[in-house]
């Protein structure tokens, strides 16, 4: 028995000892724990930081796209001065009906004209994408409207302009032809 009073003595450590102890392991629990709330806030950055990066990112490739077509458009009316400017209807009637000389088929520059004007659409709803509140924009988009009021009158008439146009694109065209500006329905542009 005696012996097993030595070795509970021994066991039994000093009060002093003990506080030590519990002391340094506190201490690491605490920096451990401050090192888990560094590493998840780094975490949650690092994540935060990249989403913006990849917006960023698409940001640029929509406004490098928008200026290539901006500068095609401007590249084709240059090469065909014929399509640049039809603002009247008897422009617009003798372009599409005149014979084209480039054309293999014996087609009239209806056929350039279209594609074209398909050009034209593109372009402007890219510009209206990536700049859907500059002035400047709308006001270049809306001088080639002016051009070509009388190809945009005839598809109204024809019925398929709602159809080829975005919402916020026949906004545009209605004020640059002194129309009445229709509301955007709730989601579309």
């Amino acid at each position: 028995m005696a012996d097993d009073a030595e070795d509970h003595e021994l066991e039994i450590a000093a009060p002093a000892e003990e506080r030590s102890w519990l002391r340094s392991t506190a201490l690491w629990s605490v920096l451990g724990g401050v090192a888990t709330i560094i590493t998840a806030v780094t975490a949650v950055l690092a994540v935060y930081l990249g989403l913006a990066q990849i917006k960023v990112a698409r940001q640029v490739q929509v406004m490098d796209s928008t200026y290539a077509s901006w500068n095609a458009l401007n590249q084709v009316t240059i090469a065909n001065p014929e399509l640049a400017c039809p603002n009247t209807d008897e422009k617009f009637n003798r372009l599409m009906t005149t014979p084209d000389p480039a054309s293999k088929t014996g087609g009239a520059y209806q056929d350039r004209y279209t594609a074209y004007g398909y050009m034209m659409i593109t372009t402007s709803e890219q510009i209206l994408e990536m700049a859907p509140d500059d002035p400047r924009w709308k006001f270049l988009i809306a001088e080639r409207i002016k051009c070509h009021a009388p190809a945009i009158r005839f598809l109204q008439k024809e019925g398929t302009y709602e159809r080829r146009y975005s919402c916020r694109l026949r906004q545009v065209i209605a004020g640059a032809l002194d129309q009445p500006v229709s509301t955007c329905p709730k989601g579309e542009r």
